[in-house]
């Protein structure tokens, strides 16, 4: 067996992304892994706070165009050439993101292994999410080795005839990116922060809704839904305060920036929240309106009621523990199930569950698994040792909780 630990490249570009994979990053790095960060644009000033914030460097690349298929282009050729110049022995990406398929599609090309955190995410619709759904599958299909967050996401792996011994059942490293976070936050100065931005005392309210919106499959239509739902809410909970971070894309500013020209007092459109500004808002929140993948599975880490407003989700266990509950994008549907919620919070406050998305400890499984001389040796030696099988290291260092 080789000792050399690998070289890893990980490839993001969003600050999800970029969330998920810093707990994997500084877990690797502690193992004294080779670990190169590439950024390949696509929300960078967003991105780079979560590096900051978790003591992270990353290379960044110029692709950041709202253009899909532009930035296709772009990170074909600054994705070709940072691998030709960095040479990495394997290239780690995350999620479902163009970055993500992108990291995957050039590794592929490079011969090279291709690492999928949080593999195995199905809502089975191709355009719900879009252009998610099909960025995960077509990652997964280039894929050599499978970090499944959950067990429903092994099934979905297994079910399109994944092998089971590439496949590592880990939980998701959300929960360990948060776990880090509850830790480092300075709740005064961030409550400050958010108080100077809205120019309201939070402490003046009993609560707080926290609402996001991104999915481009709600522009248009649903988000102008979504958009007189929460003006209605606004009005109709005087004494509750919705905290509205709005989303850079122009399609999402045009529908909720231009549509809600006259505020309710207690309803405030704000910039992009930063990361630990995020953290505190989901701590503080009575209610989570959201069409965020990940403020699901963050919603399970500090026990928040959260309505989704999607048709479908790629996250069901959220809503099967009894946090969650999809309620498309239809106004009324909306308001009634924050009525629901809200008026029964208690209910919601008191849940018992064991988190389904693991227990903060995914990042450490990975770089056990990493470790395991036969998964070293399958990377450093891929071109040779790509049918290799690694149930004995995957069996190994999957999460204890779960059998595959």
């Amino acid at each position: 067996m080789n000792s050399k630990l690998p070289k890893v490249m990980v490839i993001l570009g969003t600050r999800p992304e970029a969330v998920k994979l810093a707990p994997v990053v500084l877990a690797l790095k502690k193992m004294g892994f080779n670990v190169k960060v590439v950024a390949t644009g696509q929300h960078t000033e967003m991105l780079m706070q979560v590096i900051d914030f978790f003591g992270m460097e990353a290379c960044l690349l110029d692709c950041m165009s709202a253009d899909l298929l532009e930035n296709t282009a772009c990170m074909t050729k600054a994705l070709k050439n940072k691998l030709l110049e960095e040479k990495p022995d394997a290239v780690l990406v995350q999620g479902d993101t163009l970055s993500c398929y992108m990291g995957a599609y050039s590794a592929f090309l490079n011969k090279l292994p291709v690492m999928h955190l949080e593999a195995g995410l199905r809502s089975h619709d191709k355009f719900s999410p879009f252009p998610e759904e099909l960025y995960r599958k077509l990652t997964d299909s280039l894929s050599d080795i499978f970090f499944a967050p959950t067990p429903k996401a092994v099934d979905n792996l297994l079910s399109e005839g994944v092998r089971k011994d590439r496949i590592l059942l880990t939980g998701n490293t959300v929960v360990d990116a948060m776990h880090l976070a509850l830790k480092r936050l300075d709740r005064e100065k961030i409550k400050g922060e958010i108080e100077n931005i809205t120019g309201k005392k939070i402490d003046a309210y009993e609560g707080l809704v926290f609402i996001t919106s991104h999915r481009r499959e709600n522009f248009g239509k649903p988000l102008e839904n979504i958009r007189e739902a929460i003006l209605e809410l606004s009005k109709r909970y005087s004494s509750l305060l919705f905290l509205w971070s709005v989303h850079k894309n122009p399609e999402v500013r045009k529908v909720v920036m231009d549509g809600l020209k006259s505020l309710p007092e207690n309803l405030s459109l704000v910039e992009p929240l930063t990361y630990p500004q995020t953290v505190y808002a989901l701590e503080k929140s009575k209610v989570l309106i959201t069409d965020s993948g990940g403020l699901q599975e963050e919603a399970c880490v500090v026990k928040k009621p959260v309505l989704i407003t999607r048709n479908v989700s790629e996250r069901p266990e959220v809503v099967e523990v009894g946090l969650g509950k999809i309620v498309g994008t239809e106004k009324e549907n909306i308001i009634k199930s924050f009525d629901e919620v809200y008026l029964s919070y208690d209910k919601f406050s008191n849940l018992e569950f064991e988190n389904p998305y693991g227990d903060g400890r995914a990042s450490e499984r990975i770089a056990g698994f990493l470790l395991c001389p036969k998964v070293m040796d399958f990377i450093l030696n891929y071109r040779e040792r790509y049918r290799e099988d690694l149930h004995e290291c995957s069996e190994r260092y999957s999460y204890p909780a779960f059998a595959l």
